[in-house]
């Protein structure tokens, strides 16, 4: 028989399953890869690994080794039977190449293994519903190995994996791909070539896969492990380029595991948590980018001295290009795959995300802030456009008004007067009002700052009623069902959602249903809140509604709603007022526990409560905007080309005086009865929440534009 193997060392795994072959390989190209997978050239995969030995070694190696003679590797039986002759023959084959070549050094270590003779701990199943195990792996061992929990071998100590197969099991690169969706985190793969007549080939890919150099694995050397007598990682450094230019080593947190955003498309999000020599605590985030959009540093940059807002500590860009390691992509097609660049940006560390509070005062004052961060932001043209909990952090311990929320994450965000395809509403990033899913894609208008306002209310009335004001899981009604129930699809969350801003019973099951902490500061604002948003919505839908069907301008987005946007300050006030007023509300309950606590008399609740008054914000990166006179009157009166979203100057901002009151809770936080998600204390963290919501859906934006999927 003829023996076959694929560069791409991934693409073939025993995998064990209920559901056939085909069907897994449609419903992972369907929900990540699309259907274009792209095979390379046989170019590609000669082209590899040229670095590692000398041609006249391999040619050495094959007429003095025994292992080669007449055309074939003798160790492969030409009439297999069993799958098990394949698998020991391919495992001895490797081990003869690791052996002759020299591959393992003192402080790593290369060796094949077949797992049908050893225990080899598999993967979990994934979002494809099976679980992995190749055939013949190479034990590594090395500064990013480490040895699996409760076994010796498994993934996380194996630098190559490779399955045998029978010619008759090799036609269906469908079934390929669905076992490589398990456990790799891309779609590329190379012609089948045989193994007999590209010898020396199939010996530089064997060396590549098995190479003790890292770097040419695919890790990046820039993170640097140490492990322990026991093989398991037990400390790390991180080294990136610090504010002055120079290089910085960070010592990796090992007691906080990276953020790492799953998906084989996507921007590949890694946040490590990470401390300088002095203990202080930053998040190192490493993605890759690809579009005209400006990128997250540059917005950080801009945002620099914002309160309320992450602060950037330095970055790093163009530490690497997709494009780079595909070979020649020019026979792909445009729309298989995108150039990314790899960036790296170091931020200071907050606190955990708004769901892991412990009081009424802590989660509006995080909220309030968050608010005004947003606001700030928009000063310099910024649109948000991921406003969720978990992009809402708690400010450092004992910060004062204007940081006790962080507003992080702006890797989606964009300035006002860009002009890209990104800028139109889009229902992955924002759940909005109106029914977009109707609409011609003209008369999607590009997302603004009323969108992400409209965010913050879906957060608030989430933690409202999936939480008691201690910060514990809420028991079962109507009102904890509604807001768990807005990760449907978008044409049922829209109904969802509509129902919610606008229905009377909403407001009568919130009376009946809010937890008894939450009601005296918080009942209000949730009433005044949710009448607000819904009437901005409905202004925005007649908007919309006298000038849809409107031409299409080339080269512009179309902006349905400037007449509305220009009350900048005004809508931002009348919310911020809104959280004033409920958190004098909470320091009130709060001061009374503590006075009958200390056997004191509450004094008596006066009738109406009066708003804090302001002072100036201190930070000098905000400016000061000309009077609502100087705006524009009209979008005519901007530029020809229109923007995303003609947003006026900012008034000056302001905030409450910080309360003489402690300014942290005095109730401790409370531990939920059931396991939650755990929150991490650095951007970008875009988990589900608590298994609730379906990660590709931000349910906590707006609603207008929800359904754009449909069109």
């Amino acid at each position: 028989m003829s023996t076959f193997f694929s560069s791409d060392d991934s693409t073939g795994f025993a995998t064990y399953t209920h559901n056939t072959m085909e069907e897994m390989a449609l419903d992972v190209l369907a929900q990540e890869l699309g259907d274009n997978i792209p095979e390379t050239d046989d170019a590609w995969p000669a082209s590899l690994y040229h670095n590692l030995t000398e041609t006249t070694t391999i040619e050495g190696y094959l007429e003095k080794s025994g292992e080669y003679l007449d055309g074939r590797w003798v160790r492969m039986p030409a009439s297999p039977k069993l799958k098990s002759e394949l698998c020991k023959s391919l495992c001895d084959l490797i081990s003869s190449f690791l052996n002759h070549f020299r591959v393992s050094r003192s402080e790593a270590t290369r060796q094949a293994v077949d797992i049908h003779t050893a225990p080899f701990k598999p993967a979990d199943a994934g979002s494809t519903g099976m679980f992995a195990s190749p055939d013949v792996v190479v034990e590594a061992s090395g500064p990013s190995f480490s040895r699996p929990k409760g076994a010796s071998l498994g993934f996380s100590n194996v630098s190559a994996c490779f399955i045998a197969k029978f010619d008759t099991e090799v036609d269906n690169v469908l079934d390929d791909l669905a076992q490589m969706a398990a456990f790799a985190s891309g779609a590329q793969y190379s012609p089948l070539m045989n193994i007999h007549d590209d010898a020396d080939q199939f010996i530089r890919l064997i060396l590549g896969l098995c190479t003790t150099n890292e770097a040419t694995l695919g890790f990046d050397d820039s993170v640097q492990w140490t492990t322990g007598p026991s093989g398991r990682k037990i400390s790390g450094t991180l080294k990136t380029v610090g504010p002055d230019g120079a290089v910085v080593a960070y010592d990796l947190v090992m007691n906080e595991p990276p953020f790492v955003r799953t998906g084989i498309r996507g921007r590949g999000t890694i946040c490590w948590p990470v401390q300088n020599a002095s203990g202080d605590r930053f998040v190192i985030k490493d993605q890759r980018i690809a579009g005209s959009g400006t990128p997250e540093y540059e917005l950080l940059a801009e945002a620099k001295g914002f309160p309320g807002v992450c602060q950037m500590v330095s970055y790093a860009d163009n530490r690497a290009q997709t494009k780079d390691l595909r070979g020649n992509t020019k026979a792909f097609g445009n729309d298989t795959s995108f150039n990314r660049r790899a960036i790296r940006i170091v931020m200071k560390a907050y606190g955990p995300s708004i769901e892991k509070f412990s009081c009424v005062e802590e989660v509006l004052g995080v909220l309030r802030d968050a608010i005004f961060a947003h606001r700030a932001l928009l000063s310099r043209d910024i649109i948000h456009r991921d406003i969720s909990p978990n992009n809402i952090l708690r400010g450092p311990p004992g910060a004062g008004s204007g940081d006790r929320g962080v507003l992080i994450d702006l890797d989606i965000a964009f300035k006002c007067h860009q002009l890209i395809t990104e800028s139109r509403a889009d229902f992955k990033i924002s759940l909005m009002v109106l029914r977009t899913w109707e609409m011609e894609r003209k008369d999607i208008s590009a997302q603004d700052y009323l969108d992400d306002l409209e965010g913050f209310f879906w957060v608030f009335s989430y933690l409202l009623f999936a939480y008691k004001a201690n910060g514990k899981r809420a028991p079962e009604n109507s009102m904890r069902e509604h807001v768990l129930s807005w990760h449907q699809i978008p044409s049922i969350a829209y109904a969802l959602k509509h129902t919610f801003l606008y229905s009377r019973r909403v407001a009568m099951n919130a009376e009946e249903d809010m937890d008894e902490g939450w009601r005296h500061a918080c009942m209000d604002l949730f009433l005044e809140f949710r009448y607000y948003m819904g009437k901005l919505a409905m202004e925005k839908e007649d908007l919309l509604r006298t000038q849809r069907g409107e031409p299409e301008v080339v080269g512009t987005l179309p902006n349905k709603f400037s007449s509305l946007l220009e009350n900048v300050d005004e809508h931002y006030g009348h919310i911020l007022g809104l959280f004033d007023v409920a958190l004098k509300k909470a320091k009130q309950v709060q001061e009374n526990d503590q006075r009958q606590a200390k056997g004191i008399a509450a004094p008596h609740p006066t009738s109406t409560v009066d708003i804090p008054s302001t002072a100036s914000v201190t930070a000098k990166n905000i400016p000061t905007a000309p009077s609502k006179t100087e705006l524009p009157s009209s979008p005519s009166d901007q530029s020809t080309l229109t923007a995303p979203c003609d947003t006026p100057k900012l008034m000056p901002l302001t905030q409450p005086i910080p309360s003489r009151s402690p300014k942290r809770c005095s109730k401790a936080a409370g531990l939920d009865e059931s396991p939650a998600d755990v929150k991490r204390a650095c951007p970008p963290n875009r988990r589900s929440l608590g298994a609730v919501v379906d990660p590709t859906l931000h349910v906590f934006n707006s609603v207008y534009e929800y359904c754009i999927k449909w069109l």
